[in-house]
């Protein structure tokens, strides 16, 4: 990279996650992806996954923090396709970051990998607020793509000790955890994530290791928000976690 392009490669990357291209009318990316991308420990070189990936953020985040990796988005709707694949371009990632369609109900890879990503649909169908149109369901509440089939196919996609993270409700621990032990994964790191230090925790992060010995370190609570009112604000420890937060436009942007 050098003169125009590299200036311009470089700014969008620090200007990330604003200026990604996100299917116009469908589901939108939020703060559980780059809280996701800031929590799984990846090292240069590693390969990985990032099960049902959207329009990428999760992988991309990922390789913003570690650009010696190497990751393959699967999404099974093709506009978050068109979008993930535009965005690896923008960034210029296109030969760290592939995408392909795929249904984590039933996608296998080729080759095994050392770590997996998944911001899996929270809730069952017929839970929650409905949807305003179909990919907004698939992206909100569980199909074929249960979390089930989604720690099945991490649980095969990884080489033995490899490392599943996922980030999901606090209400539904006790079937997740059920599901990951019915594959082989072992939870072994927990965050709990409130959005106010006096609220109820509204996100967990779990990172699991696949045949693993029992043993799981709960980390300190993650509070998001700090003061009231017009005062309110991203938590210093929020930002120390996951710099991507601090993606207000600046002055004069």
């Amino acid at each position: 990279m050098s003169g125009v392009d590299s200036r311009s490669i470089l700014e969008r990357r620090a200007y990330f996650p604003r200026g990604l291209v996100q299917p116009q009318g469908g589901y939108r990316f939020s703060l559980d992806s780059l809280l996701l991308a800031s929590f799984v420990n990846v090292a240069r070189g590693q390969t990985g996954l990032d099960l049902g990936c959207g329009c990428g953020v999760v992988g991309l985040a990922l390789l913003l923090r570690q650009p010696g990796l190497a990751l393959t988005g699967v999404e099974l709707n093709p506009r978050a396709v068109a979008s993930a694949t535009e965005n690896a371009i923008n960034l210029h990632f296109t030969d760290k970051f592939t995408v392909t369609p795929g249904d984590v109900a039933d996608w296998r890879p080729e080759q095994v990998v050392d770590f997996v990503v998944a911001n899996p649909p929270y809730r069952k169908l017929g839970k929650g607020r409905p949807s305003a149109d179909e990919e907004r369901k698939n992206a909100r509440f569980e199909g074929a793509g249960t979390f089930a089939a989604f720690a099945r196919c991490a649980a095969t996609a990884l080489k033995t000790r490899g490392r599943f993270a996922f980030v999901h409700l606090p209400e539904r621990l006790p079937e997740l955890l059920a599901d990951l032990a019915g594959v082989g994964l072992t939870p072994k790191r927990m965050r709990l994530v409130h959005g106010k230090a006096d609220q109820e925790a509204r996100m967990v992060l779990v990172e699991t290791v696949k045949a693993a010995a029992q043993g799981l370190r709960v980390e300190p609570p993650l509070i998001l928000h700090e003061g009231d009112g017009p005062n309110t604000r991203v938590s210093g420890q929020a930002l120390e976690f996951c710099p991507f937060l601090d993606c207000n436009p600046k002055e004069g942007e």
